[in-house]
């Protein structure tokens, strides 16, 4: 098996999902499973940001009339449904199916027709970049993958080729940082970007919290639920995943 690498860059008005994520930097979402075949496509996908910013994302996300994959041109005659699965304010859980359609030009699609069966996928969306990683057999083409993409790419986007090579991300510890609850993850950011966690501190958590507008209690109830599930699945890990 191999991996392949590639992140799509979008400028800001050439896609309306990837313009809220762009808009709101501390939306993220991530792929939890995704399943492309010959017949179709079946996906979860989980979503946190402040919860205006969801509100917004769910009228493009959720429009079953646009193609959330498709980087091209052409005119997707789409028939994708979305189903909201857990709605939280700062959290959503959206699960995707697409039936096999011959003129929806979208990633998952050329990926199965380029790569074939067997296929794996994994994306993530962040600021202005869409990250696919697929994984895929020895003797798949990526290389005429990646020529397809580039040649299907509608003004406005750019295609970066990361990496063909021995599975890595595959085997890594699942959980990341943006598996915290939102006010929790922002807290964690917030203190990593203003030296809080420094030696010695750049910022003291009194400061911390006027900077963030909060409460102080309330900051650091926050920071010490962060830190206790980050230490908790730290130390949980098999020793071959910490070195």
């Amino acid at each position: 098996m191999r991996e392949f690498i590639f992140t799509i860059e979008y400028n800001r008005g050439s896609d309306p999902v990837m313009d809220v994520f762009i808009e709101h930097s501390s939306v993220q979402a991530q792929t939890i499973a995704c399943h492309v075949s010959a017949n179709g496509l079946w996906r979860l996908d989980r979503i946190v940001g402040p919860a205006q910013a969801l509100t917004q994302l769910d009228d493009v996300f959720l429009d079953s009339t646009h193609c959330n994959e498709c980087i091209g041109h052409r005119q997707c005659h789409t028939n994708w449904e979305h189903e909201l699965l857990i709605e939280k304010p700062t959290c959503r859980l959206v699960y995707t199916y697409s039936p096999a359609a011959s003129d929806c030009w979208s990633i998952p699609h050329l990926a199965n027709c380029y790569l074939g069966e067997g296929l794996i996928c994994d994306a993530a969306r962040h600021e202005n970049q869409y990250e696919w990683r697929l994984l895929m057999h020895d003797e798949a083409p990526a290389g005429d993958l990646y020529e397809v993409l580039q040649d299907e790419l509608r003004d406005g986007l750019k295609l970066g080729f990361q990496q063909v090579g021995q599975p890595t991300y595959w085997t890594d510890e699942a959980a990341t940082i943006a598996d915290l609850p939102y006010e929790q993850r922002a807290a964690i950011e917030a203190a990593l970007e203003n030296g809080y966690y420094q030696t010695p501190r750049s910022i003291s958590l009194t400061d911390l919290a006027t900077e963030m507008d909060l409460p102080m209690s309330t900051l650091q109830y926050r920071l010490q639920q962060a830190e206790a599930w980050i230490i908790q699945n730290f130390a949980t890990q098999p020793l071959a995943r910490q070195t």
